[in-house]
């Protein structure tokens, strides 16, 4: 065993323990999972423990700290910088955990009982009980690791089936609460699919007898599709299990059987974003005094512009499928009906309605959509889902039906259009760096001295980003805008490479410290670089200069 201390300012009187190396041979298993298991087992046993609790009194010169801190996962089961397994020069694996410790003190004075106790007799147990295999419950372990693998076999699947989706059945949508991620308890109706969209995907993974497993669910096709319904009877629960299909989850979350495309985005309104510099023409075009939407900027944009931009920036970085939700979107971005048609001649705005179909067939970008009220979608959809008391139907062939009696007003557009390629650079980030404020802001730090008092603090308000789900992922962010920022220039779609290039070398350390820290989690490129494009101050190049950095 092997413990390096950092110590901080001595006024502070606080140390922290950041590594921890246990050597141990291990069998060859999904390594991210296995962390994920040992992380969520030492922060089990800290909370049985009360090790996570620090004294205080209130009193400046009473006891206080002795507290032990490790990272925290939710539902998903993440690459995180808390538990890496990684190997030594001679090629020994070894399991590194990183967490920090509060030394108790009284007022400035260490107390020196309490530590030894805590490093000498708390710290060696709990790394005894959650690291050695003869404290583990076996069973629990490889399940936690074949639900992972089943996840990605699924997944894997999607492609080779024409599928952009797939919800198991007797999955359980959904969550406790808005503000409990874990499933619902009582009075759930556990998932069923229709059976004409039914399919069963087998994994090639094998479960704890020895017998291939196989899961059969709802698969939703590639293309529109559309997910109708009355209020209240589930069309939201199960966009959400949609939109966080990208990750694998623990068992017994409810959702370990519903996967999506990994480059699946949530698209919503997002009224007062930045924009720079970025191609909104496909929706947007003749805006009045002539001004161009080829190369949109504005510090202040409206519901149909940010959902313009927010799309043509996710297809720049990468999506392949957008999710969108009538309740979180900007009406007359999504449809513009036969009265409004009629009355209004002179709109700049080409609904997206307009555009979903020329969207998959030239992009092959799939669109999953809920609505309540915009039945415009029925035209262009090539599936209709129905959800009744949290029940889903195939409503495909009555949709067709109700749509060929209604056409659009708005007719359906013959090609997209075109998707930005930009160049991008961050202006310097100064001698303080920025900070996550959990999975909503970024804050950047500026000089007080160079700037007003009031505007010192500057925030990115990256709420509108749903698919974040641990504030490890916006810590990532934050490295992400550092090494942006002093990296050279390049397009959009080669900060997506070098970003994938940099997580699959160096795990979450993306910056190359020394001594890394442990509250880091891996994103999504898509979810990084949205970041990145809502940085005030963000520089952008043209295409024809992004085209020359990446050749």
């Amino acid at each position: 065993m092997y413990i390096a201390i950092k110590h901080g300012k001595p006024a502070l009187l606080l140390s922290s323990i950041d590594r921890i190396f246990v050597y141990n041979s291990l069998a060859s298993v999904s390594v991210i999972a296995f962390c994920d298991y040992i992380n969520r087992r030492i922060v089990s046993l800290v909370r049985q423990w009360r090790l996570d609790v620090a004294d205080s009194t209130g009193n400046y010169h009473g006891p206080k700290g002795g507290d032990f801190n490790i990272y925290k996962p939710r539902q998903q089961i993440l690459e995180r910088s808390s538990c890496v397994i990684t190997s030594l020069p001679d090629n020994d694996p070894f399991i590194e955990i990183r967490f920090t410790v509060t030394l108790p003190a009284h007022g400035r004075s260490i107390n020196g009982r309490k530590a030894q106790e805590l490093l000498v007799t708390h710290l060696p147990n709990i790394m005894e009980r959650g690291l050695l295999w003869e404290h583990q419950d076996e069973e629990r372990v490889w399940t936690h690791l074949r639900t992972m693998e089943v996840q990605e076999s699924l997944r894997n699947n999607l492609a080779k089936l024409g599928l952009v989706a797939f919800v198991g059945n007797k999955s359980i949508l959904p969550r406790a609460s808005g503000a409990d991620p874990r499933p619902m308890k009582e009075s759930v109706v556990v998932f069923q699919s229709p059976s004409n969209l039914e399919v069963t995907i087998a994994t090639g993974i094998q479960d704890h007898t020895g017998q291939p497993i196989s899961v059969t669910g709802m698969g939703i096709p590639r293309g529109i599709t559309v997910i109708a319904g009355g209020g209240f009877h589930g069309k939201s629960t199960l966009l959400e299990a949609l939109q966080f299909g990208i990750y694998n989850v623990v068992p017994g979350d409810g959702r370990e059987l519903v996967v999506t495309e990994p480059n699946v985005f949530k698209v919503r309104a997002e009224d007062g974003r930045n924009v720079v510099c970025t191609d909104i023409s496909p929706f947007i075009s003749k805006l009045p005094g002539g001004k161009s939407t080829t190369s949109f900027t504005t510090m202040d944009a409206s519901g149909s512009t940010s959902m313009s931009a927010n799309i043509q920036e996710a297809l720049e970085i990468g999506a392949t499928a957008l999710i969108i939700d009538e309740d979180t979107s900007a009406t007359n971005f999504l449809v513009r009906d036969s009265k409004m048609h009629e009355l209004v001649r002179t709109e700049p705005i080409t609904p997206l309605v307009s555009k979903v179909d020329a969207l998959y067939r030239e992009r092959d970008v799939s669109t999953i959509i809920v609505v309540g009220g915009c039945g415009d979608y029925l035209n262009p959809a090539s599936t209709v889902l129905g959800m009744e008391s949290y029940s889903p139907q195939d409503w495909t062939t009555r949709a067709h039906e109700i749509a060929a009696k209604y056409p659009n007003a708005a007719p359906s557009s013959p090609i997209y259009g075109p998707i930005p390629n930009r160049v991008i650079t961050l202006p310097g980030l100064g001698d303080k760096p920025p900070t996550a404020r959990g999975i909503d802001k970024v804050l950047f730090k500026l000089d007080r001295t160079k700037v007003n008092t009031e505007d010192a603090n500057a925030e990115v308000d990256i709420t509108a980003l749903e698919q974040f789900v641990e504030e490890g992922q916006t810590n990532l962010c934050v490295d992400a805008l550092r090494v942006i920022s002093g990296g050279s220039l390049k397009s959009v779609r080669s900060w997506v490479d070098e970003l994938e290039k940099l997580m699959d070398q160096k795990g979450m350390n993306i910056r190359g410290d020394q001594k890394p820290f442990g509250n880091i989690a891996r994103a999504r490129p898509l979810e990084i670089l949205a970041v990145v494009n809502r940085v005030r101050g963000l520089r952008v190049g043209d295409s024809f200069q992004a085209a020359q950095v990446s050749g």
